[in-house]
């Protein structure tokens, strides 16, 4: 302990950086030297007035030590700090609003406007993202719908080709209810349900190696249904 402790003072002595600094006083903490953190805590305030990390960290040494009162003053300059870097986030809000993050953009607005409520130009800026995320998500169709448009006959076909005439008719049937004058379904599905494909649960006669090409050909489907969820969901 004598060891660190010297290790301690060598270092704080040589003027340490704010992180370092952060580092041996949490240490010193832990280790029941409180009092003595704080001091150097105050020395370090002294050289680095601006860091809210050591503000911070010096108001809870001293709500550990009961001085309340010192302890409300550190905050309250910390929080001053904080505030004075509030801008920061309309900075944020024009770099979400640039990656059409709307609604990143605007929970960095509401943190700006939680320190400056009276910016009426960021409150119409606010209000206007907003109306945008509105209209955006009611012209968006659900996801379900999205993958209703994408290769659905395909994945039914190949459900078919491998033997799985279950998951080919509930297929169609998802088909059919989304676009009741697709025809191609209905006759598929006609088909299947009269026993004119395969037969449910009995495994397909196709060659091994065909049935495999049809399996990369369903994550090949996948794949591409993932894509353009994607770039519907960007766009």
């Amino acid at each position: 302990m004598e060891r660190t402790s010297d290790l301690y003072s060598t270092i704080l002595a040589h003027g340490p950086s704010p992180s370092t600094l952060l580092i041996i006083l949490r240490k010193m903490k832990d280790e029941g030297r409180v009092r003595e953190a704080v001091r150097e805590c105050i020395k370090g305030l002294s050289l680095y007035p601006d860091d809210i990390r050591l503000r911070w960290l010096l108001a809870e040494y001293y709500l550990e030590l009961g001085f309340f009162s010192m302890a409300e003053k550190e905050i309250a300059l910390a929080a001053e700090n904080v505030h004075k870097l509030a801008p920061i986030f309309k900075i944020q809000a024009d770099l979400f609003e640039r990656q059409g993050r709307r609604e990143d953009a605007s929970g960095a607005l509401e943190t700006y406007l939680a320190h400056f409520p009276g910016d009426t130009e960021v409150i119409e800026r606010l209000q206007t993202i907003k109306q945008k995320e509105e209209i955006s998500s009611s012209q968006a169709p659900p996801a379900e719908e999205i993958v209703s448009e994408i290769a659905t006959h395909t994945l039914a076909e190949i459900y078919e080709s491998q033997g799985q005439v279950q998951a080919a008719i509930d297929t169609y049937r998802k088909i059919i209810e989304h676009h009741p004058e697709d025809l191609k379904a209905r006759e598929h599905l006609q088909q299947l349900e009269g026993g004119t494909g395969m037969h449910e649960g009995v495994e397909s006669a196709e060659p091994l190696e065909k049935r495999q090409h049809g399996t990369q050909r369903m994550i090949g489907v996948l794949e591409a249904w993932l894509t353009s969820i994607q770039e519907m969901a960007r766009a």
